[in-house]
Order: C-alpha cells, then structure tokens, then sequence
C-alpha cells in the first residue's frame, strides 16, 4: 500500500500521492534530500520536470503510514522506469518523473508491497504532469532460497464468456495451496477488450501468491500514438517496465511490444528500458541470476543484441516469454552472456476455440500438438529446473506418447500419409535440439529416438476433421490448424517383435538446461488385420 498522512481518497490503489507546486517541492528536495541535491538542482529551471519524491519504510504496524518509529529503509533502488536511484539514510527518494512514466521500489527478496496481489498494481503510475509524494509502505517476508514460479502465457480473454473458462480452468490450479509462491502473467491478459483489464486486475487479486503482470500486444491502446499505448495497462497494473528480486534471482520485466504505425508492432526494446536496464544491473550482484521476462521472444526482437550487451559478464541468463500460443525454446549469445529463451505456450491454448469438452470449455489445441498450458519454475539459489503444467491434466502428463498402425482412423488422414505403421511418436511439451529422448520397451535397453519435424497426430486428425467439415460441432468454433511441422516431436520404429500384441512403452527426455520429463503408456496392436 502506498499511502502517507496526506492520502488522496480518489486513488484506486491507496497511495500516497499529493501534488505541490514544481518550486517548492525542490527547495523542500535541496534541504531534505542532500543526497539528491545535485540531481535535482540539474533538473530544475532548464526542464522544468516534475519531481516525485518520498518514503520507503518498513511499515511494521501495517497501517500503511510513516509512523515515528517505524525503519525508513536506506540504500533501496528506486526508479521512473528508466533513472535508478537508491534511497538516502532517511529513506527518501527523488526522481524526475513525466506524465506516464511510473514510479516503484526495486523491491529487495525479503521485502514486499503487502495491498496487492498484482504486486505491480501498488506502483505509482503518473498520471499528471504535477509533482507528488509518494510514500512505499513494505511489508517484510522471509527470503526463500527455494521457491516456485508459474509462468502463465497468453490468458487472452475477449469477454466474459472467455473469463468464464479462465474461471473454470486455469484459477482453479492457481488458487490451490500447493500452487507457487509466485505468479508471472506473461502478457496478452486481455485480447483487445480493455475494459476487461481491471476485471482481470480483480481475479488476479482473489490468486493466494503474490502475481506480477507483463503487458502484450492485445493489452494496448493502439489507436494511441506509440507512448501512449500502455495508458490503460499502465493504469490498471501500476507499470509495464520494472524489476524486482525472490530468493536469489533477479527479475526484469519489459514491454517489447514497440508500436508501428496503425496498430502495427514489432518486437523492440525502447530507449528508456534500455536505460534503465543499464541502471538497474549495476546494483544486482553478480551471484543472482538475472531473469528477464517480456511478452514477445527475445528471439524476435529486433535490438535483442543491443539488450545482452547491457548483460555483459551475466553468465547464464533465463528469458520468459509468450505471444507465439506454442511452447518454444530459443538460444542467444552475447559478450559473457548466455541467454537461454522458454516461450512458455499459453493458457488460452489456440484462442479459446476447438471443440468444446464435456464442460464446455474449448479443447484449444496449440499448433504444435501440446494442450493448453503453463510452466512451473523451480529455483534452488540461482539454480533452476522448469516443467510443462497442463491445464486440467495430472502434472505428470508431459508428453504425447503415439503409436501408428493402431488407430483405425490414420489412414484417413492426409497430413499422415508418409507414416509408416510401427513408428513411435514422441511429442515433448518443452523440448528442444539439446534435449534427447530416450525409450524403452517392456522394461529392456534404452533406445535413443531421433528429433523429427512432423505434424502431431492430433494436430493432423483436427485438421482432416475441419477440412471434411465435420468440425467444427454445434456451438464450438473452429480451431484454424495449418499443415505445419511441430517442433518437439522424437520418433524411433519399434523393432519387429514389438507390432504385434501388447506393450508397455516407457520414455524420458532431458538435456542441461533444467528440462526433465518422463511418460508412460501400454499400446496394443491388433493380431487379426480383420479387426482394423
């Protein structure tokens, strides 16, 4: 909660904003603050930029007020988004600020804002041009060197409808207890209904961890001219560029959806994030593991050379990502740095479509074969392990285990034609070049699969559906598959003693970017070709 003994009713957050005059707010600077003195002086007359200035403390009584006695915490990084600066020895801060821009603590893994759920909803957004007060009351928490982390893509709600199959699916999994002590939605909350954001704001704040939220390129205004297209985002959820630390990881969260023209976008890292990138790293130890999340890939944005030079000397660095509606894995270099990329599918699936199951949800398929999802993180220090989560299905699900030659329906199938019967098809949720794929038949040697660009067999069988118009059913939508490869799918042909009768198949993949997945099945193939 942002809140001081001067609290504006009107502020939907809570927090301690009031506006002064531009001249008195700085003598009030240059005597309180000589540690800003200089920075704020530089500002003065020539810009004419209005200050933001204030508190953190640690609000012990909960009240949300600087009390006497409470710690005003000294040596915090505080920053517009693109300046960092830390608080003095009476905890106070200062920083130019302009209409729009946002203000927040850099918040330390053993202190949070205790009012919101959507942790970055309880930022300062400057919606005017005066300057202001604002004062951060933290709550301490115990640092973890261990903790979880889902990684939610893409939830992509048009209306209520939508919201509703959210409601019935996804929050379940994230309400339960044993569900991560953080949440990060990775963008696209909303497809372009933007009232719909503070309802989002709303359901996230029902979630019992604490939640931080990216902004996509379905969460704009873009009838706006470019900085102005995360005015309602920025509204709702505090900021869309800010960084904040858990356990012994270092978050950096961006918004890389660069508006072009009418409603176009690229993938790019404006001028201020890259500052304040540069700004912030300069207080992260180089012991933390630096992790950077943004909506689209940074495989796919155009200055992403231009961010890993910021990351110089970082070793091994995470990347989150959304936007593509498929599970992906991408690999960067640059000076020291090694940036290993995990799109992390969406929660959606393929747009809420497809035929709907027995509670009326759409089934959602995404492209590559994989059910609608999110990715569980597990960090040990700066270690970190990460797994495929199925929406509605058991954790252990984390793969497509297939057997040709069985299914009546193959031949009917005309992405499917050029698959021999025997072959064992592997699609793993998160897989990538480096992983490899093992297999083993009724408990014998292990066999190696090979990697393989196909289409899954339930992306194929869906397709031959639409295309025979047989889907899509009565009230369902269609799911608009394209007769394209995935990109996570191991093949092996089973050897010829084991096409006939009945078997168990056991698999496991991994490789040395904390990927480990596991399944298991039993097929049958007929003994009368009658019967087929």
């Amino acid at each position: 909660m942002l809140r001081s003994n001067f609290l504006n009713s009107n502020d939907k957050r809570g927090m301690s904003v009031r506006s002064y005059p531009f001249v008195i707010t700085a003598c009030l600077l240059l005597i309180g603050m000589p540690t800003y003195a200089k920075r704020t002086k530089l500002l003065g007359s020539r810009h004419r930029m209005p200050v933001v200035s204030g508190v953190v403390f640690h609000d012990s009584n909960g009240n949300g007020l600087l009390d006497a006695r409470e710690e005003r915490l000294a040596g915090l990084p505080v920053s517009n988004g693109d300046t960092v600066v830390l608080t003095n020895t009476r905890g106070y801060y200062a920083l130019p600020v302009r209409k729009g821009q946002s203000v927040f603590p850099i918040l330390p893994a053993n202190y949070t804002l205790p009012t919101c759920r959507a942790v970055n909803s309880c930022f300062h957004y400057q919606q005017c041009g005066n300057a202001a007060k604002v004062d951060f009351a933290l709550k301490k928490k115990d640092p973890k060197h261990r903790f979880t982390l889902n990684a939610i893509g893409d939830v992509q709600v048009s209306d209520h409808q939508e919201i509703e199959y959210a409601m019935r699916t996804i929050w379940p999994e994230l309400l339960g207890k044993d569900s991560a002590e953080v949440n990060i939605f990775m963008g696209d909350l909303v497809n372009n209904n933007l009232p719909l954001l503070g309802e989002v704001d709303e359901l996230i704040s029902q979630l019992p961890s604490p939640s931080w939220t990216i902004l996509g390129n379905h969460d704009r205004d873009v009838d706006s001219i470019r900085e102005n297209q995360n005015i309602s985002f920025n509204r709702t959820f505090g900021a869309d560029a800010y960084a904040f630390n858990e356990g012994e990881v270092h978050f950096i969260c961006l918004n890389n959806v660069y508006g072009l023209g009418n409603r176009g976008y690229e993938g790019r890292i404006d001028d201020a994030q890259l500052s304040f990138i540069r700004n912030d790293i300069k207080y992260v130890p180089s012991t933390r593991r630096i992790v950077l999340c943004m909506h689209i890939p940074l495989a796919f944005t155009k200055n992403a050379s231009e961010v890993l030079n910021l990351l110089q000397g970082r070793g091994d660095v995470l990347v989150l990502s959304g936007h593509l509606h498929q599970i992906r894995r991408f690999f960067l270099h640059g000076p020291g740095v090694r940036a290993h990329e995990l799109g992390v599918g969406a929660a959606c699936g393929f747009w809420w479509v497809g035929e709907k199951n027995w509670q009326g949800v759409p089934s959602a398929l995404q492209q590559q074969g994989s059910p609608r999802n999110y990715f569980v993180l597990d960090f040990d220090g700066a270690k970190y392990q990460f797994r495929y989560k199925g929406i509605g299905l058991d954790s252990r699900k984390q793969m497509s285990i297939y057997v040709t030659g069985i299914d009546s329906t193959e031949h009917h199938l005309r992405d499917f034609k050029q698959v021999d019967a025997g072959e064992l098809i592997v699609n793993v949720y998160g897989g990538c070049d480096s992983t490899r794929v093992f297999c083993r038949l009724d408990g014998g040697q292990w066999m190696e699969c090979g990697k393989r660009e196909m289409i899954d067999p339930y992306v194929a069988r869906a397709r031959e559906l639409n295309l025979r118009k047989v889907y899509p059913t009565l009230f369902s939508r269609m799911n608009p598959f394209r007769n394209r490869s995935s990109q996570q799918i191991w093949t092996i042909t089973l050897p010829e003693q084991y096409r006939a009768g009945t078997h168990t198949v056991e698999v496991e993949a991994s490789d040395k970017f904390g990927f480990e997945a596991s399944g298991i099945r039993s097929f049958c193939f007929p003994t009368d070709k009658t019967s087929e």
